[in-house]
């Protein structure tokens, strides 16, 4: 990580996410100073509403984090005070003001980022899912870190399945709310393509359910299994191993079905009417039953991923001085 604190600016008008703190902060012991163009002249740059806190310390890198919204806390003389706005106060929506010559300081303990911080880009889909996998590490990447290596791994683990688990479940159900116009072959090959994907969703499915239901035991997550997640767990995981192992099916081989429970797996007649999978007695409602226990999953992880606490506290100084060239 970088060790240097830089600032978005625009010569004589700062950006409205004004800063950049960088990789970490260790760089927020560094003082910077700011030049203005605008010699002689008294210069008031655009109230600062945000910073933006990045991976390195080069603006425009592509490594943006999360934007924090913060306000005034004061001044004493040429000393311009700000903190971040805390968790439910409401927001006037006033920045900061400075002036050339003026320094602007955020103390120590300051500065903090929530998860709402990090999860406001995740925007949610139609069906309520925002995919989980991004926001997860970006809250992990945001110091203090994560000691932890196993939970990291395994807390990212289960948000891949949970997305890639919805990709398939959404392109799955485009087939039965927006079917094709077309008939006959071109009609069979978008059902068989829904099927397939549909197959996909309760490989991964499965794979999040059995790591979500066994996350309390191999990372100390202080979450409660949601009640989506384990009313569908035992059909998820029937009709995964079902399509995992078609080719057992395919010549009647289960190890706990006779011959015609397990051949059953291939008659998915509901799927392609009601989006309902079925296999040897138990049945899946993916818009009914996996998009809930999706979103059960998804708030399941941003639980697990804050057992430190919602907010993230900057234990360093900040400060930049606003100067003329």
């Amino acid at each position: 990580m970088s060790s240097q604190c830089k600032i978005i600016s625009g010569c004589a008008r700062l950006s409205k996410v004004a800063t950049v703190l960088s990789g970490w902060i260790n760089a927020t012991k560094q003082k910077t100073t700011i030049r203005t163009s605008t010699p002689n002249k008294t210069l008031t740059v655009d109230p600062i509403t945000y910073i933006s806190i990045n991976l390195g310390p080069i603006v425009g890198e592509g490594d943006f984090l999360a934007g924090v919204r913060v306000v005034p806390a004061g001044r004493n003389g040429n000393k311009v005070y700000g903190r971040s706005l805390n968790h439910g106060e409401p927001d006037s929506g006033e920045g900061i003001l400075i002036k050339t010559n003026e320094i602007l300081e955020f103390p120590a303990g300051s500065i903090s980022v929530t998860m709402a911080d990090v999860d406001r880009y995740s925007k949610p889909e139609a069906d309520g899912y925002a995919p989980v996998t991004n926001t997860v590490w970006t809250w992990l990447a945001i110091p203090p870190h994560e000691d932890d290596q196993t939970f990291v791994n395994y807390l990212l683990a289960v948000a891949r399945r949970l997305d890639a688990a919805h990709a398939h479940c959404t392109r799955a159900l485009r087939f039965l709310t927006d079917p094709p116009n077309e008939k006959g072959f071109r009609a069979r090959e978008a059902m068989f393509n829904a099927l397939g994907d549909a197959e996909s969703m309760c490989i991964a499915l499965s794979r999040a359910i059995r790591m979500i239901d066994q996350a309390r035991d191999t990372i100390s997550a202080p979450v409660a299994v949601p009640q989506e997640i384990s009313v569908i767990k035992d059909a998820v995981l029937a009709i995964r191993d079902a399509f995992e192992h078609i080719d057992e099916r395919a010549i009647g081989k289960a190890r706990r079905e006779n011959s015609a429970g397990a051949m059953s797996v291939f008659d998915q007649s509901d799927f392609f009417t009601t989006g309902v999978l079925r296999y040897a007695g138990y049945s899946l409602n993916i818009r009914g039953e996996v998009i809930p226990a999706l979103i059960a999953g998804r708030q399941f992880i941003i639980e697990a991923a804050t057992r430190a606490g919602l907010r993230k506290i900057i234990n360093e100084p900040i400060e930049w001085t606003f100067t003329e060239e």
